[in-house]
């Protein structure tokens, strides 16, 4: 009977032509330095792979001598190991993700594109003269406010050219959304307090926003004419029965069909230290709590336990999956999202990452502590996506 080595290469660019992840690829290449010479042919194609499970884009190089700044590194949640990619098209660019997609601007425009890592298409979407948090002054791109902040889709896949499909984006205090095409942006009013998160329940139908008071507002956005559209309130989060008067930081998102998931998080912040905060930043995270919303009947309820599924929060649109691969059940994954207090710091910061155990509010490191520390780019949460490697449009 012939060894496994001895496959004919025809044989094993079929075999390693069917694979749909980057992991599986990856295995297959370390079966055996003949597997690994033979499979020429695909392997242009392995940097267009989606992860099976989610990825950790990092922050770029804080030095601009760095030559690698054409690429980025992704940590891989399943196997603990870091994936190089080549992505010119992020450097330099504040970048928020959802459904695996970057949403991008420069500094210099009001420019604003979806990317795709992995196979780096790209969509151009209306310039951002809409929002009022930005603006030119003496020539310089100027942010207010926590600026871009979250990115929703109403599906996941913008290149299908579904009629419903729309872009939604926290900007400041602002939200609008756009359709593919559209030459602006609409806005989006109606709500009160300062917007923390959104998140569209494809379920449903529906685009939900929370506030710092614990409030749960609703749209149609796929009514009506390019805008305004004017949100709902739902319901407010029980100040009194669950100790919750205003939030520091909370994120929204689908769980199931009839309700919403919203997840607080605390924050203890440091004293100086001389005039020099601690090497882990100014503040982290101390404790998440999680709270159901049953949008049949509107009524509240704490959730002890997440069960099977992880959540991810961050820079990204909020989400979650089913645990397994390397992915802990009941925990939420967790990024620095509060970039603000280490603008003005030489070395960076970003200390406020890791995983939360809901069972007993302990929290674990994901990584090195210095792989995730950053400037004004945030490491941020890439959901996985199955988008075929294809040319840019």
């Amino acid at each position: 009977m012939p060894s496994w080595s001895d496959l004919q290469p025809e044989i094993l660019n079929k075999i390693a032509g069917k694979f749909e992840f980057y992991e599986d690829f990856i295995n297959f290449l370390c079966v055996c330095s003949s597997w690994r010479s033979s499979a020429t042919t695909t392997k242009k194609f392995i940097h267009h792979l989606p992860s099976r499970f989610p990825l950790l884009m990092l922050a770029e190089s804080n030095t601009e001598e760095d030559n690698d700044q054409d690429y980025r590194k992704f940590f891989l949640l399943s196997s603990g190991t870091m994936r190089k990619v080549q992505l010119p098209e992020a450097h330099w660019q504040r970048c928020i993700s959802t459904h695996g997609w970057l949403l991008t601007t420069g500094e210099e425009e009001f420019y604003a594109k979806l990317i795709h890592p992995l196979s780096r298409t790209q969509i151009d979407l209306p310039e951002l003269y809409m929002f009022e948090e930005l603006y030119f002054d003496q020539d310089e791109w100027m942010y207010y406010g926590h600026c871009m902040r979250k990115v929703v889709f109403t599906s996941s896949n913008p290149l299908l050219l579904d009629p419903d499909f729309r872009v939604i984006i926290i900007w400041g205090q602002t939200i609008g959304f756009c359709r593919l095409g559209d030459v602006s942006w609409s806005r989006i009013t109606g709500w009160d307090g300062h917007l923390l998160d959104i998140t569209y329940h494809n379920m449903r139908k529906r685009l939900y926003t929370v506030t710092t008071i614990g409030s749960i507002y609703e749209g149609n956005i796929l009514i009506g004419g390019p805008g305004p559209l004017n949100l709902n309130r739902l319901s407010t989060l029980p100040p009194k029965e669950f100790d919750c008067s205003c939030l520091q930081s909370a994120y929204l998102l689908e769980w199931g069909y009839n309700r919403l998931l919203m997840v607080t998080r605390e924050r203890q912040s440091y004293k100086k230290h001389g005039d020099e905060f601690r090497s882990y930043g100014p503040y982290s995270t101390t404790r998440f709590q999680c709270f159901v919303f049953s949008l049949d009947d509107g009524k509240w309820s704490k959730l002890l336990s997440l069960g099977d599924k992880a959540v991810f929060l961050g820079f990204n649109s909020s989400f979650a999956i089913d645990a397994g691969g390397g992915i802990k059940p009941d925990c939420i994954y967790f990024t620095d999202d509060l970039y603000e207090p280490y603008r003005d710091f030489p070395d960076g910061g970003g200390g406020d990452v890791g995983v939360y155990l809901m069972s007993d509010g302990s929290i674990g490191a994901i990584m090195d502590a210095q792989e995730h520390m950053f400037r004004a780019r945030p490491p941020l949460w890439l959901q996985t996506s199955t988008i075929p490697a294809i040319k840019q449009i």
